[in-house]
This record gives C-alpha cells, structure tokens and sequence, in this order.
C-alpha cells in the first residue's frame, strides 16, 4: 500500500506541482487531489470493466417463454459513479412475439438503464434533498470536478423515476409480507417503551392537461393533490423545558387513499415496534376524520388518541376573532383565559361556556358559526384531556409531523414554480421518506435485492 502512495503521489506532483505555502495553496491542492483520484478511479473502473464476463450463455437461451439466439458483442457506455464507462457484452435477440433484444449482462449488474448502481445512489442522495439543477451542480463539483462526463437534467430525472419506483415496490413488498400470518418485520431503531405516531396531509402542485396557446406554446392545467404523511417517533423527556418531545422519527408518505396510506402506517409501525403489546401508542393529529376513523387500528396494544393543542388553539383563535374581532384587547382576553382552560384540561368548562355564549340575543346572528366551533370541540373532548397526558409525559402538540410536511415534502418537493407528475411525486416522496428516516442506504440495497 506504501508503494502505491508513493507512486500515487509521485504522479500528482509531477501532473500538479507540490506547491503549499499558505491556505489557498492547500485548499487548490485539496480540490486538485479530488480530481486526480476522481479521474484515477474513472480509469481503474474502465479496467475493472474490462476484466469482468461479457455475459455469454451459450449460442441459445430461453427467457420468458421465447428463445434467444446469440447473434455478438455490442458495445455500450453507460454513467458509472467516476465518469463514463465503455463496455463489449454479449447480445441475443429473440423473433418471438414480446422478445426482442436482451443483454443479460445488463440485467444482472442492474446497469440495463445504463448507468452503476453507485452511481444511483450517490447522485440521488444530493436530488433527493435539493432542486435538480443545484443537485447536479453538487454531484458534478465532487464526481466530475474536471468538468467533464456530466450527467444530464434528463437523466437525472429518470433515474430519480426508477428508484422511486423500486422504493415504492419494496414498500408494497413490505405491506404484502406484513399481511401474511406469522410474518414480522426486521426491527429498525426500535421503540420499547412509548412511541408516537403523527400523521397530517398537505398540498403539492400536479402538473395536468397538456394545452397549447394559440402561439403554439405548452401549457398544463395545475392541479392541487393531497399528500399524506406520518411519522413514527420515540417519546422522550426534555428535563429543561419540562415537556415531552418526538425523537428518532422515521417517516412515510404517499398520494394515494387513506385506507392504502395507513397500510403503510402499520409497516412503519410494525418495523419500530416489534412488541405492540408492551408500548403505549400516543396517536397525535389535527381534527381531520379520515385520520381519526382509522386511528384506533395502528396500534395492537395499549394506545391514546391526543388532538394536536395548538390545533386546537387556532379554532379557539377563530373563535376570538368572531366573537371580538382580530387582534383586540378582548380578543388577546378571551384566547388566553380559554387557552388556559384548555391546557388544565379543563374542555368540558370551555364547551359549557361557549354554548352560553351561543344562546345569548348578542350573538345569536353567529350562531352558526359558533356552532361549528362548538361541534368541533364537543366531537374531540375524549382526546383533550392535556392535564393528564402532561403527567404522563406524553406530547399534546404535533409539532414532529408539521415540520415534516414543511421539511420532508416542502423542503423538496414544493419550492417556487416546482409541479410534479404523480408518478413522479410518489417516487420521490419514497426517496425523501427514505433519506430523512436515515435508511436510504438500507432500502437502496433492498431493492437491489428485489430486482434480482
């Protein structure tokens, strides 16, 4: 190894210099050294490459159902992680109705859609947290810092597609597996004690009907879709602040029916848990129904069902601004001393006090809309108790899902001008859930394992 150091070195200095005087001498020779093996590995590759079988499975072969014949070798290039690589392989094609050509060397490196596997994941863990164009610009300075051999827009995008979509199968694997008596998840950062689950939807810009201006130009219809998220989190305390909080989140989302997305729920929760019967399961939400409706079936064991408190305290701040107008002196009066009755658990005095309110002759042009107030906290009082669940050290804010959907979806997928095809969101929805569940690494090797 000392040799090849030597000789390494050797041959920087002689391409490079050896000049380092000062900080920018250093930093020049830093990012020097980044090219020079950058384009070192771009050659032990090619020769790697080179030495590998060509796929050769005799003169004839048959896969599914049709026959192939060898017919020679053709060459390709495809993107691996340091640069281009050019490589022969053997080709068979197949007359047979649905045949065609086959390479079956790129089936079995996973390189069919010419590019590494390496090169895959590295280059979708920079899309995967930032636009396309400054993604591209990140990956290029580090594994293309010569400039040369740089990945396209185009390309960039279709292979986002292809692993969102091996993603995606592997969740549904997952579901499928999970359905079947007897079947468990491998645990991953599992929770022994409470656990938390979060779940919440949010907008996202689809791209629709193509139109066309009278000029000729492209214009698509914009169409607004909910995207559904949840988190799995463990329950800590934090001993300063005196307040429980959601640590070790791993999170899943999707653009699809309630009914399919909490499927998904119960795999993330199957795979944080491993025995539901010893965990309390807090199961934190805004008011939304299609959440409630299906809550109550996440968690085998022991569970208890908290609407998100500052939630809450926004109907409470709409309540105000009915009653009192926005931002008064009676107003600011009025939200705290409810907001208050609210955090004591004290909800069944709040829910008697706003019906007084509603019968008097001075609001009774609002009763309607007080109405509306008082059915929403008459329908949810079960899941106020905020005394309580504060002596249990358990969370009454869903603080970990909004900053999921501001930061695992907003963050990436709703920055300025940015639609998506759903096929496109969905598959990088699976990306982001992956990244920011810290298993990217993980899920990138097993789907590796479902394609072969």
């Amino acid at each position: 190894m000392d040799s090849l150091v030597h000789q390494i070195v050797a041959d920087f200095k002689a391409t490079y210099g050896s000049k380092i005087t000062d900080k920018a001498d250093l930093f020049l020779a830093e990012r020097n050294m980044l090219e020079y093996l950058m384009r070192l590995g771009r050659a032990a590759m090619g020769h790697l490459f080179d030495g590998i079988p060509r796929g050769y499975e005799g003169p004839r072969l048959q896969r599914d159902g049709s026959q192939y014949k060898f017919v020679g070798y053709r060459k390709t290039v495809l993107h691996g992680l340091f640069g281009q690589l050019e490589y022969n392989r053997a080709y068979y094609f197949s007359s047979d109705p649905g045949g065609g050509g086959y390479f079956p060397l790129d089936q079995r490196l996973g390189i069919d859609k010419r590019h590494t596997p390496a090169c895959q994941y590295f280059l979708s863990t920079f899309t995967g947290r930032e636009a396309y164009q400054k993604s591209l610009n990140r990956f290029h300075e580090i594994f293309r810092p010569d400039g040369q051999q740089s990945i396209s827009m185009r390309k960039a995008l279709d292979m986002d597609a292809q692993l969102g979509q091996s993603i995606e199968a592997l969740r549904q694997k997952e579901i499928r597996e999970l359905g079947q008596e007897g079947c468990q998840l491998a645990t991953r950062q599992p929770i022994k004690d409470v656990v938390a689950v979060s779940v919440d939807a949010t907008k996202l810009r689809e791209k629709g009907k193509e139109n066309r201006s009278s000029r000729g130009r492209k214009k698509y219809q914009i169409l607004w879709k909910d995207v559904k998220i949840a988190a799995v989190s463990r329950v800590g305390w934090d001993a300063n602040r005196q307040e429980a909080s959601c640590t070790h989140s791993s999170y899943l989302s999707g653009i699809e029916h309630a009914d399919e997305f909490f499927q998904r729920v119960h795999v993330e929760f199957a795979r944080r848990v491993s025995e539901p019967q010893k965990v309390l399961t807090v199961i934190l939400a805004d008011g939304a129904e299609w959440i409630w409706e299906r809550a109550r079936d996440v968690a085998p064991g022991p569970y208890i069902l908290i609407l998100d408190f500052y939630h809450a305290c926004e109907h409470v701040s709409e309540l105000c601004k009915l009653l009192y107008g926005e931002q008064t002196p009676r107003y600011w009066k009025a939200f705290k001393r409810w907001k208050d009755l609210l955090y004591s658990g004290q909800v069944k005095t709040f829910i008697l006090q706003l019906r007084k309110i509603r019968d008097t002759a001075a609001y009774r042009d609002k009763r309607d809309a007080i109405q509306g107030q008082l059915n929403y906290f008459q329908g949810h009082k079960d899941k106020m108790h905020y005394d309580r669940y504060r002596r249990m050290r358990l969370p009454i804010g869903s603080g970990t899902i909004e900053s999921a959907c501001k930061n695992v979806i907003g963050g990436r997928l709703k920055q300025g001008g940015m639609t998506w095809s759903q096929q496109g969101a969905n598959g990088m929805l699976q990306i982001r859930a992956s990244l920011e569940s810290d298993r990217f690494f993980d899920d990138f090797v097993a789907t590796l394992d479902l394609a072969a």
